[in-house]
């Protein structure tokens, strides 16, 4: 059985191509594993049906969709990628606590915006809806960002975003404390 061992290790060693004799043989393709956005929304109903208290932001996910960041002081955080039945489904468990909403884990297109771009125009949605929103105070705030968070009954929405005039300027017009 040692010869065997052997003589397959002389073989990879005469093939490898470092000084250390190991052949390391690569696909040329990456194998991508798809997202199991359906096991996500399954976490997030048994979350729900605990009426656990979510802390949720929203972001772009590394291959561009829209998603949610989701914790709880039960589950650590995990994502869900969004379409607008996941979207009302969790603002309606947000206010409200109800999880029987329908909902479909497919999640939509990947976005074209980029992330940061994507968390304002959901801030702007949070506050053209009317939702209250908590500030921290500009003297606070550091490296250029903005950061805020809608306080639910079932949650907290966080929202962490690029400081720029425009937008300074657009949440004082909406009389935000900003």
């Amino acid at each position: 059985m040692e010869k065997t061992f052997k003589n397959a290790t002389h073989e990879v060693a005469n093939k490898a191509t470092n000084a250390y004799g190991f052949h390391f043989a690569m696909d040329d393709a990456p194998v991508v594993a798809q997202y199991d956005n359906e096991g996500a929304c399954a976490e997030l109903a048994k979350d729900m049906a605990r009426k656990d208290n979510l802390s949720i932001k929203f972001t772009k996910d590394s291959e561009g969709y829209a998603s949610l960041w989701i914790e709880t002081k039960n589950v650590a955080g995990y994502k869900v990628r969004l379409n607008p039945t996941i979207f009302a489904w969790v603002m309606q468990y947000l206010n409200t606590g109800n999880v029987n909403s329908p909902y479909e884990p497919t999640p939509m297109a990947p976005i074209e915006v980029d992330s940061n771009t994507y968390r304002i125009d959901i801030l702007k949605l949070f506050i053209n809806a009317g939702k209250k929103i908590q500030w921290t105070p500009l003297f606070r705030e550091r490296n250029g960002k903005l950061s805020c968070s809608h306080i639910a009954k079932y949650g907290k929405v966080f929202f962490y975003v690029d400081y720029t005039e425009e937008l300074i300027n657009w949440l004082r017009e909406r009389k935000q404390a900003i």
